[in-house]
């Protein structure tokens, strides 16, 4: 259930509402549940760090394929800067979600107190 959550980008807390509402524009809640999205200042620093993990899974394919072909210098940073702008919507959006989700599992929101 999760697993599929993330993978269609939705909320990691009720796991139904959107997180995103444009290709770089983000629900600043959620719009079923109301869950904050950034929980706090520079939340989403950590997720950089998955930015850079599916940044270079992206790329590993082109770059032993150009290994394997034998291509010049040059050929690696214009195939990996192709890839990465062609791919930096997807890894902008998955990274956040990856964070949110992986975030959710080891500190879970609290439902809130009534009154």
């Amino acid at each position: 259930m999760r697993l599929r959550a993330l993978l269609q980008l939705r909320c990691p807390h009720c796991l139904r509402g959107p997180i995103f509402h444009g290709v770089w524009r983000m629900h600043p809640n959620c719009p079923v549940c109301g869950a904050k999205y950034e929980r706090e200042e520079g939340y989403f620093m950590m997720a950089i760090f998955f930015g850079y993990i599916l940044g270079f899974v992206a790329i590993l394919p082109f770059a032993i394929w150009l290994y394997l072909v034998g291509a010049a210098l040059p050929w690696y940073f214009f195939v990996s800067l192709t890839v990465l702008l062609i791919l930096s919507p997807l890894i902008f959006r998955y990274s956040r979600a990856i964070w949110m989700h992986l975030d959710e599992l080891l500190d879970p929101r609290r439902p809130p107190k009534p009154g």
